[in-house]
């Protein structure tokens, strides 16, 4: 399920019909499959503007409606007949023939529901149904507990169901106990699906979609079976309140975010031991989970993840399986995800590339690390993508990596290289500033190495813009490969600022949007959480 998330009602209502408009293009004659209610309306809108502007034709696509109330007479106010006509058949050129809605006023709703399949066949199936979402998860009013096989039938409405339909009736008394709809085996037999979700009070079933197994329960679930849905969602329906937890060598940090707004961080002490780390996280969940409500838990960590088990070097996950772990410990939805791919998304969602779309971020540590947003969304595969690090940078003489190849970008742009190159320059020009400094404090660190820089010492400069050459190149060949709209560096290096940006601006052969990270190290945890 590919999953849009929208700033608001407006930019879903332009995404969704934008679809649309893109699937007539390719197939002029296609057949729609159409939802009722207030969530399509705006598509509906933008759809009858394009067609005015002549952008898109309706004259050759044929319309299927999802369902309608039984019995109700077509020109009721609240016929979805007559919602249709008022609200898309009277704006647009479709041909009145064209369109099909199930016939409230039918005698025989059964025979109805049988010659509805029919037609649907006879047209040869729907290209593109669009769907809303009910508080409950019926699509259509394929009601919670539907039947898995069921087409086109006559069903009861559940209480909830002409509870939320009352405010369109004088009283819920009016409201039709039963309606004519597609069943769930017709809708997955569409082609492709958008799914609209829109507003606070559809965050709860959405989260049950995106978190929660297949189960007649939530009868959204079961479009997870199909090859090729969207969801179109605003802000109000996809975050709730959740955590996000980044596991460091050093600290695990914890952040409780509410749609985008962080409110709450704390961080604690990492255990030695897998167990103990587990312990620790589920111990500060349980303390603020009922206090901030929170629906899910993002957790970041480092290392591979496969099959469900963790294998970190720098932590004691030795094939372990955190998510169980976690997850079996308190009764929340856990997903667990790399610390570097946790920390793209934070940047994205809530640093100062929050205008992106695609985005790859480098950590500059122990390593380089990164994380591959697209369609702001992390990259995955099952072959551990983002080890940016280990791209080749000098195929020839290259200095070898504990990860088997010679060469690789992080032996050459690493903090830890950096130090290490400055500190064997220093040693073979013992006269240097830098050899002072590093001897006066019987260290060598980052911030030495740029205390040297700026006391004029030629032999750090001369390290220093060899660095700042390898890293230029790795930064324009992750451009040139990935096209990103900004590279975003972190890591302790990153914290020097325009020391580090300036030259390295200057050393790009290329235009490329590079920024230093406003988060830091809290964009782990932002990240985690909004897994």
């Amino acid at each position: 399920m590919r999953i849009i998330v929208c700033k608001n009602y407006e930019e879903l209502s332009e995404k969704a019909a934008n679809i649309v408009a893109s699937q007539l293009t390719l197939k002029p004659d296609s057949v729609i499959g159409r939802a009722t209610g207030s969530t399509p309306l705006g598509m509906y809108s933008k759809l009858a503007e394009m067609n005015k502007s002549g952008e898109i034709d309706f004259s050759d696509v044929i319309s299927f409606n999802l369902d309608e109330y039984y019995p109700i007479q077509k020109e009721n106010s609240q016929s979805y007949d007559k919602f249709m006509k008022d609200n898309l058949f009277s704006k647009i050129n479709i041909k009145p023939e064209n369109t099909h809605i199930p016939n409230g006023e039918a005698t025989d709703p059964i025979k109805e529901c049988d010659e509805y399949e029919r037609l649907i066949k006879e047209n040869g199936g729907i290209d593109l149904q669009i769907l809303g979402i009910g508080q409950n998860g019926h699509i259509g009013f394929n009601e919670p507990d539907a039947s898995l096989s069921s087409r086109t039938h006559l069903t009861n409405l559940t209480e909830n169901t002409i509870k939320a339909n009352s405010r369109f009736f004088a009283s819920s008394d009016e409201v039709p106990r039963q309606a004519l709809t597609m069943g769930i085996a017709t809708i997955l037999k569409a082609r492709k699906i958008i799914l609209l979700a829109n507003g606070a009070n559809k965050s709860r079933v959405v989260s049950e979609l995106l978190n929660d197994g297949i189960n007649t329960s939530v009868p959204a679930t079961l479009l997870k079976t199909h090859p090729d849905v969207i969801l179109i969602c605003d802000e109000d329906a996809y975050y709730g309140t959740r955590l996000g937890v980044d596991i460091g060598g050093t600290d695990i940090k914890f952040a409780v975010v509410d749609k985008k707004e962080v409110k709450f961080t704390d961080k604690i002490k990492t255990p030695e031991n897998a167990d103990g780390i587990v312990n620790a996280i589920c111990d500060k969940i349980n303390e603020i989970k009922d206090e901030y409500k929170i629906k899910n838990v993002g957790i970041g960590t480092p290392g591979e993840i496969k099959n469900g088990l963790i294998y970190a070097s720098n932590l004691p996950f030795k094939g372990y399986p955190l998510e169980k772990a976690v997850s079996d410990k308190i009764d929340l939805f856990v997903t667990v995800d790399n610390d570097a791919n946790c920390a793209a998304l934070g940047e994205i969602i809530f640093g100062s590339t929050n205008d992106c779309d695609n985005l790859v971020l480098v950590t500059l540590g122990t390593g380089i690390g990164g994380g591959i947003i697209m369609n702001r969304q992390i990259c995955h595969t099952k072959n551990n993508m983002g080890e940016i690090g280990h791209f080749i940078i000098k195929p020839e003489n290259g200095r070898k990596c504990p990860c088997g190849q010679e060469g690789c970008w992080e032996q050459y742009c690493s903090s830890n290289a950096l130090v290490k190159d400055v500190g064997e320059a220093a040693k073979q020009n013992k006269d240097s500033i830098i050899y002072k400094l590093m001897t006066e404090k019987g260290t060598l660190n980052g911030e030495i190495i740029f205390e040297a820089l700026d006391m004029g010492c030629e032999v750090t400069k001369a390290v220093y813009k060899k660095y700042i050459f390898y890293l230029a190149r790795g930064i324009e060949s992750l451009a040139n490969i990935f096209g990103p709209d900004c590279i975003v560096l972190a890591g302790g290096v990153t914290l020097q600022g325009d020391k580090l940006l300036a030259p390295l601006k200057a050393e790009l052969k290329k235009d490329i949007r590079v920024e230093i990270s406003t988060l830091q190290r809290n964009a782990g945890a932002l990240g985690a959480a909004m897994l």
